[in-house]
């Protein structure tokens, strides 16, 4: 008996051991506009491992890519320990289990900018008119994309023709040359061009964002979370300057509020829907109070689970990719089951802001001429968060 309580005990302490020294694996992934294979840049993240591998107490392994979309497949797999990224892969990451700890105090705006030569003056002249990005999985891409998703446009729809080329330099030789007539850029790099080229100037400029952040897998205690972020908060001042010659510099602790606009835009549901009102869950409350059905689009499991006490059940059979151009031909809604009066109210709801079905129900409705249709794009949660009753089952 003793014999085998000493075994128990030997194979526990074997495996804390090698738990204690696992070997963490970390991404650097850097935007397109860095350079992945120069000397100093390898370097500096070498030491940055070694470094958040001394604040730990167990080794980190280093892995440098330059492949956003190779890395969100990996991302999805939960393939990374620990995460340093451009903020649209922080914000992807987050949507897999990963938590940020620490984001870099250098900040980006991406804006727009128009040669003189295209008479463009403003965001509205440069519809249907040609633009260039660089490569579609950069920060600067993800951010226009994402931004106009939000207020219910897509790149391929708004412009004319669209450019993508990989390198952030070659963007601006498509305007030089005429390629292009507008051009999506860093500020910076803007800033440097608009001096060269008088009489060109910034038409749309959107929030700022975290140039880059750390996240960590979920799977990671809550302990050695915390670490990680204290390591790269608390970076020696030689580490922080080689990382400022690089275009990165210094880190702050944060947290997902600090990543939130990144990772919900091009994610979530546009915020604006023309020919629809967006209502809140007080202003649902009250028109139910006066008879305005309200009509669950989810499907049937989510239904079930919990929905919206007197809240109807149609839902909306979504094929259509989740994004503002679709077809909703290729979707399925039973108009039967909804009022044959094109001027009475409705209002629909689902899963929230990243919910799609209620978004594109509501849309249905609007293009088919019913003019009093009601968008609760918060749906259920907010519903929740209100303290409103729901209910289960049907």
């Amino acid at each position: 008996m003793v014999k085998r309580w000493l075994l128990l005990v030997g194979v526990a302490l074997i495996g804390l051991s090698q738990s204690a020294w696992a070997v963490l694996v970390m991404n650097v992934t850097l935007d397109y506009d860095q350079d992945r294979d120069h000397v100093a840049t390898q370097s500096v993240f070498n030491d940055l491992a070694a470094r958040i591998g001394k604040a730990l107490g167990q080794p980190v392994r280093l892995v440098m890519t330059q492949n956003a979309e190779r890395v969100g497949e990996q991302v999805r797999q939960g393939s990374f320990d620990i995460l340093l990224a451009p903020s649209q892969i922080v914000g992807l990451a987050m949507r897999h289990g990963y938590a940020p700890v620490a984001r870099s105090e250098a900040e980006v705006r991406v804006v727009l900018v128009a040669d003189k030569a295209s008479g463009i003056r403003s965001f509205e002249q440069a519809k249907g008119r040609n633009v260039v990005l660089p490569h579609p999985e950069s920060l600067v891409s993800y951010t226009v994309k994402g931004e106009l998703n939000a207020q219910g446009l897509s790149v391929g729809r708004y412009f004319g023709q669209v450019t993508n080329v990989n390198r952030y330099g070659a963007v601006e030789y498509a305007l030089e040359i005429g390629q292009a007539e507008v051009a999506a850029m860093k500020e910076d790099s803007a800033k440097d061009w608009l001096v060269k080229h008088p009489g060109a100037l910034v038409i749309k400029a959107y929030e700022p964002v975290p140039l880059a952040g750390v996240v960590v897998s979920g799977k990671l205690d809550e302990a050695l979370r915390d670490k990680v972020g204290q390591g790269f908060v608390k970076l020696e001042p030689d580490i922080t300057k080689r990382l400022a010659k690089i275009g990165m510099g210094a880190f702050d602790p944060a947290s997902s509020a600090d990543f939130e606009r990144v990772s919900t835009r091009g994610f979530y549901t546009p915020e604006v829907l023309p020919g629809a009102a967006i209502v809140s869950a007080e202003q649902v409350k009250k028109l139910m109070a006066q008879g305005v059905p309200l009509f669950d689009v989810r499907p049937d499991s989510h239904y079930r689970e919990g929905h919206i006490k007197g809240a109807k059940h149609v839902p909306y059979q979504l094929n259509s990719p989740k994004e503002p151009d679709y077809d909703d031909s290729v979707d399925k809604f039973d108009l039967a089951k909804l009022p044959q009066d094109k001027n009475a109210p409705m209002i629909f709801q689902c899963n929230g802001a990243e919910c799609w079905y209620s978004y594109k129900a509501a849309r249905y409705m609007v293009k088919r001429g019913y003019t009093k249709v009601y968008w609760y794009r918060t749906g259920l949660p907010a519903w929740k968060a209100a303290g409103y009753p729901i209910e289960k089952g049907g």
